[in-house]
């Protein structure tokens, strides 16, 4: 069961602590408290929750967010320096003029977030596009039947991806169809998700129901793919 901080219970836990030593809140949920440049570097917040909590220019610089939920947080010009952000939802939340350098946001949710203005840096994990910006490149993706399909992801071709390896995109070529292990070629594959969706070998395909072009919207409209075989074959064998 979470435990329910009071908002004079967690400023007085967050100010009163020895910063020097690592703060660990497990399963809380934190609502209607200021902290509002609040020093909250140094902390695992692991699968908290925060509600109505205004945030603006908090510091969580090498702290850890894995899983924590915010919502109607005030969030702009936050600190996530070197911070553990991965599977943090985020969603429709002023984030702008934040900064993730260093930050690992793997599985993260974005999707309606203000990210005007965010900083990032070399070190930031899983905020950039996983495919190319441009040109064409071979693509992968796993069937039913666990049949693997090559795809040609054309130059032109509109090209997103959010905070994990699973792309999209609105255009693409089948070159192959194989099992698994290589050994069956095949001319047809049916789509997981879509029965009535194939990939015919040498055809070109584009997504039924069209594309979504926010990046940020992870399982929506789109040719789903990987850019590695051997990733398609995992997340399909799961």
């Amino acid at each position: 069961m979470n435990r329910a901080f009071t908002s004079d219970d967690i400023i007085k836990l967050i100010t009163d602590r020895d910063k020097s030593k690592h703060l660990i809140i497990e399963e809380s949920d934190i609502a209607d408290t200021n902290l509002q440049g609040c020093d909250l570097t140094n902390i695992t917040f692991k699968l908290c929750s925060f509600e109505n909590c205004n945030l603006t220019g908090a510091d969580f610089s090498e702290s850890s967010i894995s899983g924590t939920l915010f919502r109607e947080c005030p969030m702009h010009a936050c600190k996530f320096v070197n911070s553990d952000m991965t599977e943090a939802i985020f969603r429709d939340i002023d984030l702008s003029d934040s900064d993730i350098s260093g930050a690992n946001l793997y599985a993260a949710v974005l999707e309606g977030a203000n990210l005007d203005g965010i900083i990032i840096d070399e070190n930031t994990k899983w905020y950039r596009q996983v495919p190319p910006e441009s040109g064409a490149f071979i693509a992968w993706k796993c069937c039913s039947e666990l049949r693997v399909v090559q795809l040609l992801v054309p130059r032109e071709a509109r090209r997103v991806s959010a905070t994990r390896e699973t792309c999209r995109c609105d255009k693409a070529k089948v070159l192959s169809i194989k099992s698994i292990d290589e050994t069956i070629s095949y001319d047809w594959a049916q789509s997981t998700v879509d029965p009535d969706f194939y990939y015919e070998r040498g055809k070109w395909v584009e997504p039924a129901n069209g594309f979504e072009p926010d990046r940020w919207k992870d399982s929506s409209r789109g040719i789903h793919f990987f850019m590695e075989r051997e990733q398609c074959i995992a997340y399909q064998t799961v």
